[in-house]
């Protein structure tokens, strides 16, 4: 996961991002050959997540590092909880620091704000989306998963998923659109189709769909739409969408919902608080 070429690249970027013409200070200040610990430290309560990613960082340095991780990826740790030791030459310690903190932070808050949301589900499956921060994708993602979510698709090729707009573009035509997708997409490949109305609904449906997304749509509607599939015989997932909050959790289960899908939980995450100390 931390090896891979997308998690890699990154790390590349952020490392040329800080180190393009080296760090100054410390090669002002330390003296070569000095060494160093350091301990990662949480300094709030969280879900720790990411620590394989500081020996990524420090092997794309070039750097040898001694680290060891303290706590499992997806613990729940306390404030003052020492994530993670390392050892290496003080310079660069210094200089790794804050490329490290940066992505702890990131991964773990996605993680935390995820498992916070997940805490109110009332037994709802809580689906990501693509809402994630560009080039993050994986790392968001598996932060997701972490906090207790469900990945939904990481890319565009995962799936066939027909939203409005590609109705629109397509003529605005429903039933032809979903007929020339069912006739041309690979037979192995689900579908998921985006729907407003319960008339969408009812066109939908005539083409067996994996998934129909419900989009914005009221309590009554939402009701009336989860009749509508019961009554087609037919058992797609449900998946409501469109500015879901926790507070609407409790009734969405009442109605009969299993499924919600949240760009806040990637959206809305906070970075949470991580330093490093030097001993």
């Amino acid at each position: 996961m931390f090896r891979s070429p997308l998690v890699v690249s990154l790390v590349k970027l952020a490392l040329e991002e800080d180190l393009a013409f080296g760090d100054i200070t410390s090669e002002l200040t330390i003296p070569r050959g000095h060494r160093s610990s350091a301990v990662i430290v949480a300094r709030e309560k969280l879900v720790a997540a990411g620590l394989p990613i500081i020996e990524t960082i420090f092997d794309m340095m070039g750097a040898r590092a001694k680290v060891k991780i303290e706590e499992d990826e997806g613990t729940l740790a306390k404030d003052g909880t020492v994530l993670a030791r390392i050892e290496a030459k003080t310079a660069d310690l210094l200089s790794a620091e804050r490329t490290i903190l940066n992505f702890l932070q990131r991964i773990s808050g996605v993680a935390t704000h995820t498992r916070t949301i997940v805490a109110q589900a009332k037994g709802l499956t809580v689906l990501d989306t693509r809402k994630t921060l560009p080039g993050w994708r994986v790392l968001d993602k598996y932060s997701v998963k972490l906090g207790g979510g469900t990945n939904h698709r990481f890319h565009l090729g995962d799936m066939v998923l027909v939203k409005n707009n590609h109705i629109d573009a397509h003529g605005g035509d429903m039933r032809a659109t979903l007929r020339t997708i069912t006739a041309k997409k690979p037979r192995y490949m689900p579908f998921e189709v985006e729907v407003r109305n319960l008339k969408e609904l009812q066109t939908a449906l005539e083409f067996k769909p994996q998934v129909v997304m419900l989009d914005n749509m009221k309590d009554s509607e939402i009701r009336k739409a989860l009749r509508l599939v019961e009554d087609s015989g037919q058992e797609p997932m449900v998946e409501i969408s469109g500015g879901v909050h926790p507070k609407q959790f409790a009734r969405l289960k009442k109605l009969g919902v299993h499924c919600v899908s949240m760009g806040a939980l990637t959206t809305q995450a906070m970075n949470v608080d991580i330093s490093m100390r030097m001993r």
